[in-house]
């Protein structure tokens, strides 16, 4: 009974654990990235809320079923992020700013928005990416 419990919790924490998505490894240019993926939309629109930290090198990476405008906010996210925009073949098409806190909307120029990144502020600057480049290993 003890063995019968102890796998129900296990598989219980393991089922809570992957629920978030999962994670991906990009790669842009020459640097990698550890996202974890917010595909539903309670996944989405919790994001990076109410965390302390984000390690070096991480983020999280939002898909979108069609491409679309998109449009983020900081509420309850008291990391200073940085945004990107990408487009369905994975080409950086804005990159942005995040002020924690902000609740006012950072909305995309492009339409043709099918994913976005966020990671920690100035990550893609301090590598000289800009847009125009690829991110390979998108999940889908």
């Amino acid at each position: 009974m003890k063995k019968a419990l102890l796998l129900i919790l296990t598989l219980g924490l393991w089922a809570v654990g992957c629920s978030a998505g999962g994670e991906a490894r990009l790669k842009i240019a020459e640097h990698k990235l550890l996202v974890e993926v917010a595909e539903t939309p309670g996944e989405q629109a919790l994001g990076l809320m109410n965390r302390d930290s984000l390690a070096t090198d991480r983020g999280m990476i939002f898909i979108f079923e069609e491409p679309k405008k998109a449009s983020f906010w900081m509420r309850n996210t008291s990391i200073p992020l940085d945004l990107a925009f990408l487009d369905s073949e994975g080409v950086i098409l804005e990159i942005h700013p995040l002020v924690p806190f902000e609740e006012t909307p950072v909305e995309s120029k492009s339409q043709k928005v099918a994913y976005a990144i966020e990671t920690n502020r100035d990550w893609f600057a301090s590598r000289g990416l800009k847009p125009g480049v690829k991110v390979q290993g998108l999940p889908r």
